[in-house]
């Protein structure tokens, strides 16, 4: 994601990547750990890789400890909380920490 042309082309791409998310999450009750390095533009299209730390979602209780993923675009919940559980909340605040994090850089 840190190859990107346009301010415009970064937040396509996240939204992107949140349609796909709902997706895999509604179908295949699936989270990934949303970070930039989890997203890749490929001839203008976004696409959501690294599949292979994802969690279903209807395993009871914590899915993992500690907690998977890029600690920058952690949820604040999942931060503070090293046993809670992952949500798809905590998935929708890291998009936003993503697309933070890619205009400060």
């Amino acid at each position: 994601l840190t190859d990107f042309k346009s301010s415009h082309q970064l937040v396509l791409s996240v939204r992107d990547i949140l349609i796909s998310h709902q997706d895999v999450y509604e179908n295949a009750k699936i989270l990934h750990h949303l970070s930039v390095g989890n997203i890749v533009i490929f001839r203008g299209q976004s696409f959501l890789i690294n599949w292979d730390l994802a969690k279903l979602v209807i395993v009871e209780g914590p899915r993992q400890t500690p907690h998977t993923g890029t600690w920058q675009f952690r949820s604040a919940h999942l931060v503070k909380n090293i046993c809670a559980v992952h949500a798809v909340e905590d998935d929708l605040e890291s998009s936003l920490y993503i697309v933070l994090w890619m205009i400060l850089m």
